[in-house]
């Protein structure tokens, strides 16, 4: 038998809804309004904490953990690859992150 759906179930599937939606309005909006592409970012992030959802890996590399701001590359960070790590740095607070990588054999 099917377990039934709890009603923190139902409010977390929205939750990721609203945070995937929140980040594509993040995207499209970035060219004219950088700052409101940030103020998305940061909504999204306060839904994730109250309803303690885990963002998939592809939405936690669109933005800077430290200041919450939207990341793409060329205009608001820098992303460098040097020694088996992809190094993206926030270019509004300098903000690095190393991300490891293997390379195809």
């Amino acid at each position: 038998m099917p377990r039934k759906r709890s009603v923190k179930d139902y409010y977390k599937a929205i939750a990721v809804e609203r945070i995937e939606r929140l980040f594509e309005l993040a995207e499209r909006v970035f060219e004219k309004r950088p700052e409101l592409s940030d103020r998305y970012v940061k909504l999204a992030w306060k839904i994730a904490t109250r309803y303690n959802v885990r963002l998939p890996v592809n939405l936690k590399r669109k933005f800077c953990r430290k200041c919450l701001s939207f990341l793409r590359p060329g205009a608001s960070c820098r992303v460098r690859v040097q020694s088996g790590c992809v190094i993206v740095t926030c270019l509004r607070c300098g903000h690095a992150v190393h991300q490891p990588f293997k390379s195809k054999k």
